[in-house]
Protein backbone atom coordinates (compact mmCIF):
# COMPACT_ATOMS: atom_id res chain seq x y z
CA UNK A 1 0.00 0.00 0.00
CA UNK A 2 1.75 3.29 -1.16
CA UNK A 3 0.38 6.50 0.53
CA UNK A 4 -0.74 9.73 -1.21
CA UNK A 5 1.53 12.38 -0.57
CA UNK A 6 1.07 16.46 -0.80
CA UNK A 7 3.61 18.74 -1.36
CA UNK A 8 5.31 20.68 1.02
CA UNK A 9 7.72 23.43 1.51
CA UNK A 10 11.22 22.01 2.37
CA UNK A 11 11.31 24.43 5.66
CA UNK A 12 7.86 23.52 6.74
CA UNK A 13 8.70 19.40 6.31
CA UNK A 14 11.98 20.43 8.47
CA UNK A 15 10.35 21.47 10.78
CA UNK A 16 7.48 18.56 10.84
CA UNK A 17 10.29 15.99 10.65
CA UNK A 18 11.69 17.66 14.52
CA UNK A 19 8.64 15.96 16.15
CA UNK A 20 9.34 12.67 18.04
CA UNK A 21 5.43 12.16 18.43
CA UNK A 22 5.26 11.34 14.52
CA UNK A 23 3.41 8.18 13.36
CA UNK A 24 5.16 5.72 11.20
CA UNK A 25 4.77 3.36 8.31
CA UNK A 26 8.11 1.77 6.31
CA UNK A 27 6.47 -0.04 3.17
CA UNK A 28 8.88 -3.44 2.19
CA UNK A 29 8.50 -6.69 1.00
CA UNK A 30 7.00 -8.67 3.75
CA UNK A 31 10.85 -10.48 4.43
CA UNK A 32 13.78 -9.55 6.16
CA UNK A 33 15.34 -8.36 2.78
CA UNK A 34 17.64 -5.68 3.40
CA UNK A 35 15.81 -4.05 6.32
CA UNK A 36 17.01 -5.97 9.26
CA UNK A 37 18.84 -3.06 10.78
CA UNK A 38 16.44 -0.70 9.99
CA UNK A 39 12.99 -2.59 11.53
CA UNK A 40 15.36 -3.28 14.79
CA UNK A 41 15.88 0.30 14.84
CA UNK A 42 11.75 1.08 14.49
CA UNK A 43 11.84 -1.31 17.28
CA UNK A 44 14.43 0.21 20.05
CA UNK A 45 12.91 3.78 19.35
CA UNK A 46 10.03 3.72 20.92
CA UNK A 47 8.25 5.79 18.15
CA UNK A 48 4.78 4.70 16.90
CA UNK A 49 5.25 2.81 13.18
CA UNK A 50 3.87 0.44 11.09
CA UNK A 51 5.20 -1.91 8.44
CA UNK A 52 3.18 -2.20 5.77
CA UNK A 53 3.76 -4.31 2.76
CA UNK A 54 2.48 -4.01 -0.86
CA UNK A 55 -0.56 -5.31 -1.93
CA UNK A 56 0.32 -5.01 -6.00
CA UNK A 57 3.72 -3.99 -6.32
CA UNK A 58 3.76 -3.57 -10.04
CA UNK A 59 0.53 -0.98 -9.59
CA UNK A 60 2.19 0.50 -6.62
CA UNK A 61 6.24 1.05 -7.86
CA UNK A 62 5.46 3.87 -10.32
CA UNK A 63 3.66 5.74 -7.53
CA UNK A 64 6.96 5.42 -4.93
CA UNK A 65 9.99 8.40 -5.51
CA UNK A 66 12.18 6.02 -7.53
CA UNK A 67 10.27 2.85 -8.19
CA UNK A 68 11.95 1.12 -5.13
CA UNK A 69 11.41 0.06 -1.86
CA UNK A 70 11.57 0.74 0.98
CA UNK A 71 9.84 3.71 1.52
CA UNK A 72 9.26 5.72 4.89
CA UNK A 73 5.62 7.47 5.18
CA UNK A 74 5.87 9.96 8.43
CA UNK A 75 2.59 11.13 9.19
CA UNK A 76 2.45 14.27 11.59
CA UNK A 77 0.37 14.85 14.26
CA UNK A 78 -1.77 17.69 12.29
CA UNK A 79 -2.15 15.24 9.60
CA UNK A 80 0.69 15.81 6.97
CA UNK A 81 3.08 13.40 5.66
CA UNK A 82 6.59 13.20 5.03
CA UNK A 83 7.78 10.49 2.58
CA UNK A 84 11.55 9.07 2.17
CA UNK A 85 13.00 6.53 -0.26
CA UNK A 86 16.29 4.49 -0.15
CA UNK A 87 17.64 2.70 2.56
CA UNK A 88 20.80 4.40 3.05
CA UNK A 89 18.55 7.70 3.75
CA UNK A 90 15.93 6.52 5.85
CA UNK A 91 18.76 4.89 8.50
CA UNK A 92 20.61 8.04 8.80
CA UNK A 93 17.49 9.63 8.97
CA UNK A 94 15.98 7.75 12.11
CA UNK A 95 19.60 7.27 13.43
CA UNK A 96 20.04 11.51 13.78
CA UNK A 97 15.92 11.38 15.00
CA UNK A 98 16.51 8.54 17.75
CA UNK A 99 19.92 9.08 19.02
CA UNK A 100 22.06 6.94 16.84
CA UNK A 101 24.75 9.00 15.85
CA UNK A 102 27.83 10.11 16.85
CA UNK A 103 28.59 13.32 19.73
CA UNK A 104 30.02 15.88 16.89
CA UNK A 105 30.70 16.52 13.53
CA UNK A 106 33.82 13.68 12.79
CA UNK A 107 31.83 11.01 14.80
CA UNK A 108 28.86 11.53 12.45
CA UNK A 109 31.09 11.07 9.28
CA UNK A 110 33.23 7.88 11.25
CA UNK A 111 29.28 6.03 11.87
CA UNK A 112 28.04 6.86 7.85
CA UNK A 113 31.57 5.99 6.97
CA UNK A 114 31.11 2.36 9.06
CA UNK A 115 27.45 2.56 8.22
CA UNK A 116 28.83 2.43 4.00
CA UNK A 117 31.43 -0.29 4.37
CA UNK A 118 28.99 -2.82 6.27
CA UNK A 119 26.12 -2.41 4.20
CA UNK A 120 28.37 -2.17 0.51
CA UNK A 121 29.64 -6.09 1.56
CA UNK A 122 25.77 -6.87 2.95
CA UNK A 123 25.09 -5.42 -1.14
CA UNK A 124 27.59 -7.76 -2.87
CA UNK A 125 26.08 -10.67 -0.79
CA UNK A 126 22.53 -9.97 -2.38
CA UNK A 127 24.21 -8.97 -5.93
CA UNK A 128 26.72 -11.29 -6.07
CA UNK A 129 25.08 -14.96 -4.27
CA UNK A 130 21.56 -13.98 -3.73
CA UNK A 131 20.40 -12.88 -7.14
CA UNK A 132 23.69 -15.44 -8.73
CA UNK A 133 21.68 -17.96 -11.95
CA UNK A 134 21.34 -20.95 -10.10
CA UNK A 135 23.81 -22.33 -12.40
CA UNK A 136 26.36 -19.96 -11.23
CA UNK A 137 25.56 -20.06 -7.90
CA UNK A 138 27.89 -22.45 -6.05
CA UNK A 139 30.59 -20.14 -7.45
CA UNK A 140 29.88 -16.55 -6.55
CA UNK A 141 29.17 -18.25 -3.33
CA UNK A 142 33.23 -19.03 -3.13
CA UNK A 143 33.96 -15.89 -4.71
CA UNK A 144 31.91 -14.22 -1.38
CA UNK A 145 33.34 -16.43 1.14
CA UNK A 146 37.07 -16.61 0.23
CA UNK A 147 37.35 -12.68 -1.27
CA UNK A 148 34.63 -10.03 -0.79
CA UNK A 149 33.79 -11.31 3.04
CA UNK A 150 37.28 -11.95 4.31
CA UNK A 151 38.37 -8.22 3.64
CA UNK A 152 35.38 -6.69 5.40
CA UNK A 153 36.06 -8.54 8.35
CA UNK A 154 39.81 -8.27 8.02
CA UNK A 155 39.30 -4.07 8.02
CA UNK A 156 36.55 -3.93 10.48
CA UNK A 157 37.94 -6.22 13.12
CA UNK A 158 40.86 -3.86 12.99
CA UNK A 159 39.00 -1.00 13.46
CA UNK A 160 36.93 -2.05 16.69
CA UNK A 161 40.36 -3.13 17.99
CA UNK A 162 41.43 0.36 17.48
CA UNK A 163 38.74 1.68 19.22
CA UNK A 164 39.15 -0.67 22.22
CA UNK A 165 36.97 -3.82 21.41
CA UNK A 166 34.33 -2.39 23.02
CA UNK A 167 31.62 -3.82 21.03
CA UNK A 168 31.06 -0.04 19.35
CA UNK A 169 32.60 1.71 16.18
CA UNK A 170 32.92 5.17 17.42
CA UNK A 171 33.54 6.01 21.38
CA UNK A 172 31.42 4.19 23.68
CA UNK A 173 27.73 4.11 22.52
CA UNK A 174 25.71 2.58 20.58
CA UNK A 175 25.30 3.93 16.78
CA UNK A 176 24.17 2.88 13.43
CA UNK A 177 27.44 1.77 12.46
CA UNK A 178 26.38 -0.77 15.13
CA UNK A 179 23.43 -1.34 14.40
CA UNK A 180 24.00 -2.07 10.78
CA UNK A 181 27.01 -4.71 11.16
CA UNK A 182 25.42 -6.46 14.39
CA UNK A 183 22.09 -7.01 12.26
CA UNK A 184 23.84 -8.83 8.89
CA UNK A 185 26.23 -10.76 10.84
CA UNK A 186 23.98 -14.05 11.61
CA UNK A 187 23.50 -13.80 7.39
CA UNK A 188 27.64 -14.32 7.00
CA UNK A 189 27.92 -16.79 10.09
CA UNK A 190 24.74 -18.98 8.06
CA UNK A 191 27.09 -18.79 4.99
CA UNK A 192 30.59 -19.52 6.43
CA UNK A 193 30.09 -21.25 10.13
CA UNK A 194 32.60 -20.18 12.05
CA UNK A 195 35.53 -20.27 9.25
CA UNK A 196 35.10 -16.02 8.93
CA UNK A 197 33.68 -14.91 12.14
CA UNK A 198 33.53 -16.11 15.82
CA UNK A 199 34.17 -14.98 19.56
CA UNK A 200 37.63 -16.61 18.58
CA UNK A 201 38.73 -15.35 15.78
CA UNK A 202 37.05 -11.53 15.73
CA UNK A 203 36.19 -11.04 19.42
CA UNK A 204 36.01 -7.39 18.52
CA UNK A 205 32.91 -8.25 15.61
CA UNK A 206 31.10 -10.42 18.17
CA UNK A 207 31.32 -7.75 20.85
CA UNK A 208 29.42 -5.40 18.51
CA UNK A 209 27.00 -8.43 17.75
CA UNK A 210 26.71 -9.16 21.09
CA UNK A 211 25.89 -6.20 22.68
CA UNK A 212 22.97 -5.51 20.47
CA UNK A 213 21.06 -8.67 21.10
CA UNK A 214 21.66 -7.52 24.28
CA UNK A 215 19.49 -4.33 24.43
CA UNK A 216 15.61 -5.91 25.41
CA UNK A 217 13.95 -4.10 22.78
CA UNK A 218 15.96 -5.44 20.22
CA UNK A 219 15.68 -8.94 22.14
CA UNK A 220 11.58 -8.50 22.09
CA UNK A 221 11.60 -7.86 18.50
CA UNK A 222 13.62 -10.53 17.36
CA UNK A 223 11.32 -12.98 19.72
CA UNK A 224 8.19 -11.90 18.16
CA UNK A 225 6.27 -13.72 15.76
CA UNK A 226 6.19 -10.59 12.97
CA UNK A 227 10.10 -11.25 13.32
CA UNK A 228 9.87 -14.75 13.05
CA UNK A 229 7.84 -14.61 10.13
CA UNK A 230 9.86 -12.50 7.99
CA UNK A 231 12.64 -14.69 9.07
CA UNK A 232 10.23 -17.55 7.53
CA UNK A 233 9.13 -16.04 4.04
CA UNK A 234 13.06 -14.72 3.84
CA UNK A 235 14.08 -18.59 3.84
CA UNK A 236 11.44 -19.47 0.81
CA UNK A 237 13.02 -16.50 -1.50
CA UNK A 238 16.81 -17.33 -1.28
CA UNK A 239 19.04 -19.66 -1.38
CA UNK A 240 20.46 -19.32 2.13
Amino acid sequence: MVTEIKSLATERMSQLAMAKDNKFKLLYFPIHGVLTGLRAMFAMSGAEYTFVHPENWAVEKPTTPFGTMPVLYEITTSGETLELAELGAIEQYIAQKYGWFGDNLWENNLVKMYHSSSQSVFDKLVTTVVRAPKENYDQMMQIFKTSILPEWVHYHERALVGNGSNGHYVGDKLTLADIKTASIIDNFITLTGDSLISREKTPAIMAVYDNLEKHPKYAAWKASEAWKEYDRNNKKMVHM
